[in-house]
């Protein structure tokens, strides 16, 4: 995994142990079942302990911090058969007081086959109490389904049935795939989706899991994000208004599944803070005073959709060739670059840029000392056009260099007699081709320095010449 990535989901799953703005409100839920992954592919490793073990230990420790009378229920799969996409166990109905069997249980369970996921949730809810009261379920997964299953769509289709019971979805030391079906799996059932990368985190993830209410209030935020027309992936974190405290978290993903994302909340007022995280740049929108009503969802669409930079870029009226660099505005953090080219199709060079305000900084290819010139804070609006066009005046300046009417070879260099900046640079050599020695120069007195290298004592000379725009002047030096 590389660091982006890592650090991307290091932050998911941070941020996700901060989602519960009720927190004191936790209690463990009276239905607790818990759905746990037995594959063969939990035999992997996490610093050299078996992912099994691990799990196997944080869920005793879970257990064993419920009340008494906490009805708890286990539902494995993957621990009896390879290959087998009914391998699915009822190991522990929900019931109380049988914590100590149930740990001896979890320490039987022997990783072998597939990950029948959705199989096993419907196992799960099957066995819900018939007593009225909500259910919390806890998938703990290292891999998406392997048995052609829609974990997501059953989990939806059992909420529209009236099913009580809120479900969170834990991805164990998952790796770096898309787990939009199970992102997608916990926010149709009304829970969080946590990635844990080792122990602590999967503890952390169980621990919140286990705290939050069965049921929750009727009300969510439903975000969609888009560029340009298409779904987008990007993070979404959640601040209570007042006290500014991290509440929620999601992900979209590009798929309809997940976007829009729908995050359950109380009822209060909200600010979101979304980041495009696979788009160049700190691309981040926020919204404040989401107002969320206990019974509605509350929609907001967040737009990431690009707007065109057309850069245009001319010599004495004519198509020049010019380097351009975008930089977010006041920084020297570069968004994009390239170059305009001297034809129609790449002149003016076009650039899609999310919205904002940028730096723009030009600088001509075609003449000497490659002047440049800065646009600041260029606004770019979403599905707009913006335009930059800049003019540069030059004239040519040719220099010559003779000795009995012979073509010499001299060192020339062009010095601009006001900033006493050395402009260019060039060797006349002895050719038709190259003597005299062209400049291509912004207008302006120049002083002329020549130093013929292969005459007898090196002589040099010098002559002052005066450039005017789309004009050429041509000086030469005679050496004696």
């Amino acid at each position: 995994m590389n660091k982006k990535n890592h650090k991307i989901l290091a932050q998911i799953f941070v941020l996700f142990c901060s989602t519960i703005l009720f927190a004191q409100q936790q209690t463990a839920p009276s239905n607790l079942l818990l759905v746990l992954d037995a594959s063969g592919s939990m035999w992997g490793q996490i610093q050299g302990k078996n992912k099994i073990v691990i799990a196997r230990q944080v869920l005793k420790d879970v257990l064993g911090g419920l009340p008494a009378d906490a009805r708890v229920g286990l539902v494995a799969y993957g621990h009896r058969s390879e290959g087998d996409c009914e391998d699915i166990e009822l190991i522990a109905p929900l019931t109380a007081g049988h914590t100590d069997a149930l740990t001896k249980k979890i320490d039987s369970l022997n990783p072998k086959g597939k990950t029948p996921i959705t199989g096993a949730i419907r196992k799960a809810l099957e066995s819900l109490a018939d007593d009225g009261q909500p259910t919390t379920i806890v998938l703990v997964s290292d891999g998406l389904e392997t048995c052609g299953g829609d974990p997501c769509a059953l989990v939806r289709d059992a909420k529209e049935s009236g099913a009580s019971f809120i479900m969170h979805v834990v991805g164990f030391d998952i790796g770096e795939v898309d787990v939009s079906q199970l992102e997608c799996t916990a926010q149709a059932g009304g829970g969080l989706y946590f990635n844990a990368q080792n122990a602590d985190d999967l503890a952390a993830a169980l621990d919140k899991s286990v705290a939050m209410p069965a049921d929750l209030p009727a009300a969510s935020l439903a975000v969609e994000a888009l560029v340009d027309g298409q779904l987008e992936d990007v993070l979404i974190k959640v601040f209570d208004q007042q006290s500014g405290q991290v509440v929620a978290q999601g992900r979209t993903y590009s798929s309809a599944a997940t976007n829009p994302r729908y995050i359950a909340l109380p009822p209060g007022t909200y600010r979101i803070d979304v980041d495009a995280i696979r788009m160049r740049g700190n691309v981040q929108q926020s919204v404040e005073n989401i107002a969320i009503i206990e019974g509605d969802t509350t929609h907001k669409v967040i737009d990431f959709s690009t707007g065109e930079l057309a850069v245009t870029i001319t010599r004495n009226g004519e198509l020049s060739d010019a380097s351009v660099r975008v930089y977010h505005a006041g920084t020297n953090e570069q968004v994009a670059a390239g170059r305009t080219y001297r034809g129609a199709k790449t002149n003016p060079r076009k650039f899609r840029i999310t919205p904002g305000k940028y730096d723009v900084k030009i600088k001509a290819l075609e003449i000497n000392s490659g002047p440049e010139v800065l646009f600041q804070n260029v606004a770019i609006a979403a599905r707009q056009n913006a335009e930059i066009s800049h003019d540069f005046e030059t004239g040519t300046l040719k220099v010559g260099a003779q000795h009995g009417g012979a073509l010499v070879d001299a060192v020339v260099k062009v010095i601009h007699v006001d900033t006493g900046e050395q402009v260019g640079q060039g060797r006349t050599y002895t050719s038709e081709k190259t003597n005299p020695r062209t400049f291509e120069l912004a207008p302006g007195t120049y002083r002329v320095e020549l130093h013929a290298i292969k005459l007898p004592g090196g002589p040099k000379k010098n002559l002052n010449l005066t450039v005017a725009a789309g004009k050429t002047t041509t000086g030469t030096v005679e050496f004696e």
